[in-house]
Parts: structure tokens; C-alpha cells; sequence
């Protein structure tokens, strides 16, 4: 899996899969899920927790019955070499616009925000060539970063949860009746199409040692997806409201540009913004190890770390043309990103579980 043939813990893994998640979930989870569940998106949250627990599980059961070593291993073990090597390929090509949309979304948030003046190039460049950086070295430099970087954001988290409190309308939040049960279903749709992200990062699986430790350290994985996505939610639509949230680019961004502290310090966007460039970092580094490794999967490469520039080369390109404006990127996002992402990253591997029970693979 790695360049260095160093191994990561299924702990690291995981880490690693909550740190990237982080950027789509901000940007994602108050808008589209406010937009389908209103203020009963927080219900959303704990379905969509409660249906990952249980994906959890099966995942667990598969690799544990089958010995497999990865996804690609899985899929072969239960459907054949061909079908297989089929499905990969789609995997593949859904994670190489993966990579180019949040390369794309990094530079138009900055662009929205904060640098509207500043070229599109030069933020597609600087976090490519950020993201080379750790291409060129270990992975396991990098479940390392991604390891310290879950620490800061959960300081995050829990500071601007804090200082929020006294801004959150509860009013906004509630009250929540049987009417809101369709659209909170559809709200947790769009949570999991985000959390989704875990059965990519499994294409890393040979390079982790302890896969038989998923079911543990996927339950905690869970926990802390869901509380990030919670307190992400109640700042959002407790301060800004459903209605208003919906109509926003950065929702997020802008409940917390209302934050101050004891009246005196503000300007807490700025921060923020810094912990939201890792978590973009992480995600398309992530995505880029993924996309190298279904490579060695598909053709008999032994160099794989001479494919770093011709990828980023050809992500770039495809960032560039992906979109026309920060608008259409949330389109793209809201209408095709997370159907995909559900169907690839949860209906899909259910399929495949169906399939090993029915052949007694599992």
C-alpha cells in the first residue's frame, strides 16, 4: 500500500478518515442536511450514527470471515477477480474527481471568504503541491500528522462550542414532530454520503495491521463523527437559523464570524480557517493514496511514487474545469457528490455483504 512499506494501526486508518471527513462535513452538513431536515437535522445526525454503527459492524464481519486484506481483496473473495476489477475501476474514477472537487472547493471557499481577488491557480497549486509533500514521503508520516491534527480539532470543536453557547437559539432547534420524519431520513442520506469516505480509505487496507480491531475502533470512530457533526450543527442552524443556513455558502464560516468572546475577541474565522486547510490537506491526501493504490491494484506498476506528478498534473486540470463558480461546485455537491458517495460507499458494500451470506463467504 505504501510507499515505504510501512504499516499504520486500523486506529491511525480511521483517524485519518475522521480528519478528512472534517472538511466536507463543515462545509456540507449545516447547508444540505438544514436544507432537508430544517431544525430537525440534529435527529438526522444520530440516525445516520446509528445506521454507522451498524455498518460498522458488517464491515467487521466481512473482513474478519473472509481474511481479506483490503476492499479490493473483499470484492475478489466474494465476487470474482472480474467484477472485481470492475467495480475498482468505478471506485477509482469516483475518487479521482473526488480529489479534483475538494481541490476545487479548497480554493473557491478562500476565494468566497477571505482572498476574492487572489487567482484560482495559485490556491489549486499550493494545495497540491502541499499534498505532494506527503505523497513523496511515508504514510505513516502522515497518519501521524492526521493523528495530531484530530487532537486540535476536537479543541476546536469544543471551544467554539463554548463561546457559541450564548448565541445558540434553542428555538431554532426544536420543536421537532412526526412530520419532520421523511426529510430527517433524507438528512441522515446526506450524512452518510459524507461518512461514506470510511470504505475508501479500506482500498488502504493491507497497509494496516490490526484489521480485526475494526469493529472496536470503528464504534469510536462513530462517536466522534457524530459529536463533530452535531456540534457543527447546533452552532450553525442554533445561531443562524434553517432558513438562513440553506441560503448560504459557507454557513458554517459565517455562524462563526458572529462569535465573540466576552464582547472583545473576534475575528475567530481566521483560526478556523487555518484547522479547515488541514482538514482539505488531509482529504485529498487521503484520496490521492487511495486513487495510487486502486492503480497498483489494476496495472503491474512498481514505482507508484512516480505517478505523484503526472496525478496531480491531471487533478489540477480537471479542477479547473470542474466548475464555473463556487455555486455550481455546491451543486455538484448537493445533486451528484453525496448521491454517489451513498451508493458507493454504503449500498454498494451492502450488496456485497448480501452476496457473501447468500455464497457463505462470511
Amino acid at each position: 500500500m505504501q510507499y515505504d512499506n510501512n504499516k499504520i494501526s486500523v486506529r491511525q486508518l480511521l483517524i485519518i478518515v475522521i480528519v478528512a471527513t472534517f472538511s466536507s462535513a463543515i462545509q456540507t452538513i449545516p447547508r444540505l442536511v438544514g436544507n432537508e431536515a430544517g431544525r430537525a437535522g440534529w435527529v438526522s445526525i444520530l440516525l445516520a450514527f446509528g445506521f454507522y454503527l451498524l455498518f460498522i459492524l458488517m464491515l467487521s464481519r466481512m473482513f474478519t470471515k473472509s481474511h481479506a486484506t483490503d476492499l479490493y481483496d473483499l470484492f475478489t473473495k466474494v465476487i470474482g477477480k472480474f467484477l472485481a476489477k470492475l467495480i475498482t475501476v468505478i471506485y477509482g474514477i469516483w475518487t479521482f474527481i473526488l480529489i479534483a472537487f475538494y481541490v476545487r472547493a479548497f480554493a473557491e471557499r478562500f476565494m468566497a471568504s477571505i482572498l476574492p481577488n487572489t487567482p484560482l491557480q495559485f490556491f489549486l497549486i499550493t494545495l497540491l503541491a502541499l499534498s505532494a509533500i506527503f505523497m513523496y514521503g511515508k504514510f505513516e508520516s502522515f497518519a501521524r500528522f492526521s493523528e495530531l491534527s484530530l487532537y486540535l480539532f476536537a479543541g476546536m470543536f469544543v471551544f467554539l462550542l463554548a463561546v457559541s453557547l450564548p448565541t445558540i437559539e434553542v428555538a431554532n432547534l426544536f420543536p421537532v414532530t412526526t412530520m419532520d420524519a421523511v426529510p430527517i431520513l433524507r438528512g441522515s442520506l446526506v450524512v452518510l454520503g459524507i461518512w461514506s469516505y470510511l470504505t475508501f480509505g479500506l482500498f488502504l487496507g493491507g497497509g494496516v495491521t490490526d484489521m480485526s480491531n475494526l469493529k472496536k475502533h470503528g464504534i469510536k470512530s462513530g462517536i466522534l463523527l457524530a459529536l463533530s457533526a452535531l456540534i457543527t450543527f447546533f452552532i450553525t442552524i442554533g445561531i443562524l437559523g434553517a432558513n438562513w443556513t440553506e441560503r448560504l455558502s459557507l454557513p458554517f464560516f459565517t455562524a462563526v464570524q458572529t462569535i465573540r468572546i466576552l464582547n472583545v475577541v473576534e475575528r475567530l474565522e481566521a483560526i478556523f480557517l487555518t484547522f479547515w486547510v488541514i482538514a482539505d490537506l488531509v482529504i485529498v491526501s487521503l484520496f490521492m493514496y487511495v486513487f495510487v493504490n486502486i492503480l497498483k491494484k489494476l496495472l503491474p506498476i512498481k514505482e507508484p511514487r512516480k505517478l505523484t506528478a503526472p496525478i496531480i498534473l491531471c487533478v489540477y486540470l480537471l479542477a479547473l474545469v470542474l466548475a464555473n463558480s463556487f455555486f455550481e461546485l455546491n451543486r455538484f455537491s448537493a445533486g451528484i457528490a453525496v448521491p454517489v458517495n451513498v451508493i458507493l460507499g454504503i449500498a454498494l458494500p451492502i450488496v456485497v455483504f448480501a452476496i457473501a451470506h447468500l455464497r457463505k463467504k462470511i
